[in-house]
């Protein structure tokens, strides 16, 4: 019977968002002393200095740890959520000085091909800096040391983290942003969902070296990770923007999800076998190509398996 070890061993850290600088606090401070007064302007000093100061931390800091950059993160969108009504005035207010937010696509390395730059959009500020929080989320699990129970522990944690941030953005923080692909809704989903299968695929591993599950338990264990893999892989290549996206960023992403598709289906099989009568064993069908095909072929094979459906459903639809 496979081994858990035989599965490829790494796991995939999403990267993060890149950023212009830009000044909060001036344009903010003289808004609030010119709409209202100096004396109001004097009470929102600190907050706007902090607001300010993490959002240079956030761009410049490059000696931050991954845990430091994430801290930092979830304090500056606190912040954010603090000046939220004041960026809801300045946008309606033709005289005040507008503060222009530009992002990149995180998955595009030559940033004039995926660039949105939105005035005076927290919408787009909040989107951007939880996706971040997810990606470091992300790096924080891919970073641990597998190898221990608490480094596994860990690592999980990170990953159901890094799911939840990217859920938030799917389910509310997207919505009403108009940017790069990255932060689409599909895009967003989609990263929740290869998070998600990455923390079902720890817990499974915790749960196999502390020997806590029987062989029906394991096998049920392998075919849920599985059935994660399969929704993910089958969400990739039905987007065929993401699929294309995802291979200009990493051709390997998508040879190694399949990778990790048939692993999961095939060990599912072997463990369900084991405790069933021959007549009983499932059939299991693998979407993908074998383990030892070449890296290319497999990421060929896949974009054209999704060209064809692609077209077979656009034919049914006509």
């Amino acid at each position: 019977m496979s081994n858990v070890n035989q599965n490829p061993e790494r796991l995939l850290a999403i990267p993060v968002k890149k950023t212009d600088p830009v000044d909060l606090y001036r344009p903010l401070r003289k808004f609030v002393a010119t709409k209202y007064s100096e004396s109001d302007a004097q009470k929102v000093e600190s907050v706007l200095e902090t607001l300010n100061n993490c959002r240079r931390d956030m761009v410049e800091r490059g000696d931050l740890s991954l845990p430091m950059q994430r801290d930092c993160l979830i304090h500056y969108f606190k912040c954010l959520c603090m000046v939220e009504p004041l960026f809801t005035a300045i946008s309606s207010d033709a005289d005040a000085d507008p503060i222009t937010f530009v992002w990149y696509d995180a998955f595009f390395s030559e940033h004039e091909n995926g660039v949105s730059s939105q005035r005076n959009s927290i919408q787009l500020e909040k989107a951007a800096v939880i996706f971040n929080l997810g990606a470091i989320c992300s790096q924080i699990g891919a970073s641990c040391d597998r190898t221990t129970s608490l480094g596994r522990h860990l690592a999980m944690d990170a990953f159901n983290a890094a799911a939840n941030f990217f859920y938030k953005l799917w389910t509310v923080f997207a919505k009403d942003v108009s940017a790069t692909l990255d932060l689409s809704l599909l895009f967003a989903k989609t990263l929740h969902r290869l998070c998600s299968a990455q923390a079902s695929e720890l817990n499974l591993q915790q749960g196999l070296h502390h020997n806590n599950t029987n062989d029906d338990a394991s096998s049920v264990s392998f075919k849920s990770v599985s059935q994660n893999y399969q929704m993910l892989t089958v969400m990739i290549l039905r987007n065929l923007p993401a699929t294309e996206h995802i291979l200009s960023f990493d051709r390997t992403w998508i040879t190694h999800l399949s990778q990790k598709l048939t692993f999961f289906q095939v060990e599912a099989r072997q463990r369900k076998s084991s405790i069933l009568p021959k007549s009983n064993q499932p059939v299991v069908i693998s979407l993908v190509s074998p383990l030892d095909d070449d890296a290319e072929t497999v990421t060929e094979k896949l974009v054209t398996a999704a060209c064809t459906t692609t077209a077979v459903t656009r034919g049914h639809e006509n």
